[in-house]
């Protein structure tokens, strides 16, 4: 299954990408962050280098669409 984690930098986002990255039926295509946007999730949690190096994106609803199942939103209170 083809997921994006929106909100992928914050506590909820991390956590989630821990347990999803050693899901054998999940690819993951889409990471965002608002903060960190043009890094890479390996590059802001060096744990994560060769497992989670996808570029952070800004959000882009249709492209997260196009290129994802389901979504995962990892976003503060009321932003969802």
């Amino acid at each position: 299954m083809k997921v994006a984690v929106i909100g992928a930098t914050g506590y909820t986002g991390l956590e989630l990408l821990r347990i999803i990255t050693r899901h054998p039926q999940v690819e993951i295509t889409c990471v965002t962050s608002e903060t960190y946007q043009g890094q890479t999730f390996s590059q802001v949690f060096p744990a994560f280098r060769g497992i989670a190096d996808l570029p952070l994106e800004a959000m882009d609803p249709e492209r997260i669409a196009k290129n994802a199942q389901l979504a995962f939103l990892c976003l503060p209170h009321g932003s969802s």
